[in-house]
């Protein structure tokens, strides 16, 4: 078991985070991991044998959420063009679906086996649906970067709470700065006083 263990397990630390992850993408087609690892062919085969016996992935669902606005003449359907666009980069094995949680807040969510792969889908989606509602003169601004549910479940939590207190933050600014202009109006249609023709006045009294 040992000898497994040095031949095997550890050198797969060094490409990846974690030993499992490595195993899981072998599990999943990726057996190149295996090529660069020196293995006599028949613990190869044993060990996916194992694989398939004991360790059946499961799909990570990653989700990320986002606002998105428009407008302009095309409004509606520019929206919706961009999240179509945002779904074509998505693939076979790797599907993207968007879902509305409650305008202008969007959804954006796909499962994947592997976590980096299925990050990198999601953020060329997310970055194709910015691009294309920008084209249409819309707005886009991402509330929750791409996370896998239940891992980075105090993660995503943490995100929607600084989210909405920058945007708490950015209306307080809004009303001090509407306030500020109010004051600087008063200030303006108040009548001016000279100071020297006051005093003059005042002495010859």
């Amino acid at each position: 078991m040992e000898k497994i263990y040095k031949k095997l397990i550890w050198p797969l630390y060094k490409t990846h985070k974690h030993a499992l992850d490595a195993l899981k993408e072998i599990l999943s087609g990726n057996h190149s991991i295996l090529d660069g690892l020196k293995v006599e062919e028949n613990i190869k085969e044993e060990l996916m044998k194992i694989l398939k016996e004991k360790l059946v992935p499961q799909p990570l669902k990653i989700r990320a959420d986002f606002k998105l606005t428009c407008y302009t003449f095309e409004g509606i359907e520019a929206i919706k063009e961009a999240l179509l666009n945002g779904e074509k980069k998505g693939t076979e094995k790797i599907p993207i679906k968007f879902a509305i949680i409650g305008s202008p807040l969007y959804e954006c969510s796909l499962s994947a086996i592997n976590k980096e792969e299925g990050i990198k889908i999601m953020n060329q989606a997310l970055e194709e649906v910015k691009n294309s509602i920008k084209a249409k003169n819309g707005n886009y601004l991402l509330e929750t970067k791409p996370m896998v549910l239940g891992e980075d479940e105090k993660s995503l939590s943490e995100q929607l709470s600084e989210a909405k207190n920058k945007e708490k933050n950015n209306e307080e600014e809004e009303e001090e700065e509407i306030e500020d202009e109010n004051q600087e109006g008063i200030k303006a249609n108040l009548p001016q006083f000279d100071a020297n023709e006051f005093k003059i006045s005042k002495d010859k009294k």
